[in-house]
């Protein structure tokens, strides 16, 4: 197992764990979707959601290998 598939296996991990967590004492910690919901209030967090995904779209579809 290499380094990439830790991180990504330790984020998924964390957001299942999180989503357990917001489910069981949903009226103490933000849920992600109001996480996701004050990200996108801001100008910012619309601006870096934008940025990602011309980022992801570069790299899937106008890169050659």
């Amino acid at each position: 197992m290499n380094i990439g598939q830790i991180v990504w296996l330790s984020l998924a991990a964390t957001v299942l764990a999180w989503l357990i967590v917001t489910e069981v004492w949903s009226d103490r910690l933000p849920t992600l979707k109001s996480i996701a919901f004050g990200f996108l209030d801001s100008w910012l967090g619309r601006a870096l959601l934008l940025c990602g995904w011309a980022e992801m779209g570069w790299h899937l579809f106008c890169q050659h290998p």
